[in-house]
């Protein structure tokens, strides 16, 4: 693939994720958690993982955020600060899974639906300084492992058919 394809591709990669990550705020989901969202703009950047490579996934993913903050103009208050450091987190995770171990797809999609879970806790307990946020991380680990299992599910379809 040429450097233009390659870039115009990233740029697709980049706009569907932000599409997805738009839509999905939209969508409300009984959860006892606020905010909580099923994950879908992850399929985006599993895909181009599995496609490409880890940079170009961690810049879909980096750039997703940012763009999706600034449409929602919530660019650099606590809820950025959270998805950014959830993504950073569920990112490198996939990145060194898919490089050191066996998982499928679909387990590395659920490794890093946990992750995102686990950093964006460790954010609120520093933004808010409070040790307590952590009770809320046995709900989120109980509610990601099913979407992990859908977006990686989902990633595993889209993979199959862009062979």
């Amino acid at each position: 693939m040429n450097k233009t394809r390659k870039m115009t591709t990233m740029a697709m990669c980049i706009a569907l994720a932000v599409v997805f990550h738009m839509i999905e705020s939209q969508i409300p989901i009984p959860s006892p958690i606020p905010g909580y969202h099923l994950g879908l703009a992850n399929i985006v950047g599993l895909v181009v993982l599995f496609k490409f490579d880890d940079i170009n996934m961690l810049t879909v993913n980096l750039l997703r955020v940012v763009f999706a903050s600034l449409l929602n103009g919530m660019i650099f208050n606590y809820v950025f600060y959270m998805s950014l450091c959830g993504v950073v987190l569920s990112s490198v995770t996939a990145i060194l899974l898919k490089k050191s171990s066996g998982l499928s797809v679909v387990g590395i999609s659920v490794a890093c639906s946990v992750a995102h879970c686990v950093g964006q806790i460790g954010v609120a307990m520093i933004m808010y300084q409070q040790a307590l946020m952590i009770t809320y991380l046995p709900y989120l680990l109980f509610m990601s492992i099913p979407t992990g299992i859908l977006t990686g599910s989902v990633t595993n379809l889209v993979l199959k058919r862009l062979k």
